[in-house]
């Protein structure tokens, strides 16, 4: 059986990494950058790749846009290993360098970006992908892969497909992977972490352990947490474990003081574990880019009010990444005491 012809776009810390191990398995696989730098480091060194086992440098195909690519060239599955905010405009562009019967797009983003691009390509051309490591681009080419963990991948309706069954097999080379039926359950578990991490920490400009020093950023923490998790709930998504258990930071509303304060203990212990944890949306902000807000807790209110919730946390969370974005409100703790007024 011949090898899935592989297009990669987006050739960050996740997607250099991902590139480097495919093309060394040996599927036949191209790169498309969006920057001419990296596609000339690419080019010209190779992917350069350092993990905790392993260091090596692997010759690769790049290209800095889908018009650079050998013409009349057709693949089976592109990853897009972008951010969130131009993904549905790529998925669009993509579908033309697919084999027209049967390729498909994997998305790879940080919060829920399915429905969007299902609805500007249609359903059955997507499938999920959720990446549970970590990876970081230290300059063009030169890639490090950080932490360990597995990629969750699924169909959108929950059938377990040939098409995913073979992706799982493709991934398995790059890091473990787990072939999902709930992976709609999979992106609302690790939607409900980014909505804290992520954008909580983007909003005050501090690590994971400085925020979880604060109480009452720990107790704003399981309201967002909370109104996440509710509105899955509400949406009939039985949420699916990717890291840990999902119901883990769970605090109900009207909780009792014993379940608070163990609730309370284990953010704590959350944030001396994992202190140096740092936000990827306050990196965005910090560089003048735009945020991936609309795909996490926007995500979270629109379907809230769908579903007819209120999720005020959230909203809050929204409304303060939109003034940092335009440029009405600094990146600073200070914005917690308009969260944790909602207290």
């Amino acid at each position: 059986m011949n090898k899935p012809r592989i297009l990669i776009q987006g050739v960050g810390g996740i997607g250099g990494v991902m590139a480097a191990r495919l093309i060394r398995a040996g599927y036949p696989v191209q790169l498309v950058t969006s920057n001419p730098e990296i596609t000339g480091v690419v080019k010209s060194q190779g992917l350069k790749v350092k993990t905790l086992h392993e260091e090596f440098v692997q010759p690769a195909e790049a290209h800095t846009s889908l018009d650079d690519l050998p013409e009349g060239e057709r693949f089976d599955l592109s990853l897009l290993v972008m951010k969130a905010n131009p993904v549905v405009e790529v998925a669009r562009k993509t579908i033309a360098y697919l084999d027209p019967e049967n390729g498909y797009l994997v998305t790879c983003q940080n919060g829920i970006v399915e429905d969007a691009v299902a609805k500007a390509v249609g359903a059955g051309r997507v499938v999920s992908a959720i990446i549970g490591w970590g990876g970081t681009m230290h300059g063009p080419g030169s890639y490090e892969k950080t932490g360990p963990g597995s990629i969750h991948i699924g169909e959108l309706d929950g059938r377990l497909s040939d098409r995913v069954k073979l992706l799982g097999g493709v991934l398995k080379k790059v890091t473990p992977v787990v072939v999902s039926t709930n992976i709609r359950g999979a992106l609302w578990s690790k939607l409900a972490i980014n909505c804290i991490i992520t954008t909580m920490g983007a909003v005050t400009g501090q690590n994971l352990g400085e925020m979880l020093v604060d109480r009452r950023i720990r107790q704003a923490f399981l309201i967002v947490y909370r109104e996440v998790i509710d509105t899955a709930a509400a949406l009939g998504i039985e949420l699916e474990r990717v890291a840990a258990n999902p119901r883990l930071l769970y605090l109900p509303a009207g909780a009792g003081l014993l379940r608070r304060y163990f609730k309370d203990l284990l953010l704590q212990i959350m944030g001396r574990r994992y202190g140096r944890l740092r936000s990827s949306m306050l990196q965005s902000l910090q560089r003048g880019r735009p945020s991936e807000i609309d795909y996490l807790n926007g995500y979270v209110v629109q379907k809230a009010g769908e579903a007819g919730l209120q999720v005020p946390f959230n909203a809050a969370l929204v409304k303060m990444v939109k003034a940092i974005e335009a440029g009405t409100r600094q990146i600073e703790k200070t914005n917690m005491d308009e969260l944790t007024a909602l207290l």
